[in-house]
C-alpha cells in the first residue's frame, strides 16, 4: 500500500497538470461563467452532511440560496428544503452516487477529476469544476478551486464566486468516528454514524477518512479571504466542533 501511495503522490503534479489542460480545452460547453455574482451581496447557506443535520430546521432556511454537498439528496424524504446547487468532490462519492444525482441535472457540479467514474454517454449531464494542485483559496471558481481535505472548502469558493457577502454553515459537525489514517479509504463496517443518514455510506462501501487538521487549514484560508474582502462566514452547526468561524445560533437567522 505504501508503494501505491508513493506512486500517487509522485504522479500528483502531472495528473493535475493534465486535468487542468483537458478541463480548459474539452469543457467549454459546460463553462461556469453564469454562476459569477449570481447571489451578489446575499447570504448563502452551505449545508454539510453531519448528523446534526437531523436537528437542523432546514425547512425554515429555504429563504436562503443554498449549496448542498455530496449525497445531500438522501435527506430529501424528510424535508421540503432543496439546495439550489449540489457540489461533489470525492471520486468515491461520484462513483457511488452519480446515477442518483442525474435527475438534478443543472444543479449538480462535479469535480472534473471524477468524470472517469461516470458512464461516458452520461458525462454531459453534469457541470464540472477543476481542482488545482495547491490548497490556495481561489476566487475564480470557473477556472478552478484550491484543493483541500473537505468539499466544504470547495463550496466556500463557489459561494465566493457567486458573490455571497455572508455564508451560513450548517451540518458541518467536524467530528468523525474513524479507525484509519486521514485521507485513506476504509470499508464501512457498521451503520454510518458520521453522517445524517445511517446508510450514507452503506455496509461494505469505501469512504474517505477526513483529515480534520488539513480541513481546518483550508477553513482558515477561506476565512482570511472572506474577511479581507469584507465578507463573513458564520458557523450555525448544531453542537458543531469546528472552532475556526464565528458561532451563531441557527435561531438568529430565523
Amino acid at each position: 500500500m505504501s508503494i501505491i501511495k508513493n506512486i500517487i503522490k509522485i504522479s500528483r503534479p502531472l495528473r493535475f497538470f493534465v486535468d487542468t489542460f483537458l478541463f480548459r480545452h474539452l469543457n467549454k460547453s459546460n463553462d461556469l461563467h453564469h454562476l459569477k455574482n449570481k447571489y451578489l451581496n446575499k447570504t448563502v447557506l452551505i449545508v454539510g452532511n453531519g448528523p446534526s443535520l437531523n436537528n437542523t430546521p432546514l425547512d425554515k432556511l429555504s429563504k436562503f440560496p443554498s449549496i448542498g454537498m455530496n449525497k445531500i439528496d438522501l435527506i430529501f424524504d424528510s424535508t421540503s428544503w432543496r439546495p439550489d446547487h449540489i457540489i461533489v468532490t470525492n471520486n468515491m462519492v461520484i462513483k457511488q452516487h452519480w446515477k442518483s444525482l442525474q435527475i438534478y441535472k443543472e444543479k449538480v457540479i462535479l469535480a472534473w477529476k471524477g468524470r472517469y467514474f461516470i458512464n461516458f454517454a452520461q458525462r454531459k449531464t453534469f457541470k464540472y469544476f477543476n481542482n488545482f494542485n495547491d490548497y490556495n483559496f481561489s476566487k475564480r471558481f470557473d477556472l478552478g478551486v484550491g484543493s483541500g481535505a473537505t468539499v466544504t472548502y470547495h463550496a466556500l469558493q463557489l459561494a465566493y464566486y457567486m458573490g455571497a457577502s455572508k455564508v451560513i454553515l450548517v451540518g458541518v459537525d467536524h467530528n468523525f468516528k474513524t479507525s484509519g489514517d486521514p485521507l485513506d479509504y476504509e470499508k464501512m463496517k457498521e451503520e454510518d454514524v458520521n453522517h445524517f443518514d445511517p446508510n450514507y455510506f452503506k455496509l461494505g462501501q469505501l469512504w474517505g477518512i477526513p483529515d480534520l487538521v488539513l480541513s481546518e487549514e483550508n477553513y482558515l484560508a477561506a476565512k482570511k479571504v472572506y474577511e479581507s474582502d469584507g465578507k463573513e462566514i458564520i458557523d450555525a452547526t448544531v453542537n458543531g466542533k469546528l472552532q475556526v468561524f464565528n458561532k451563531q445560533s441557527i435561531n438568529d437567522f430565523l
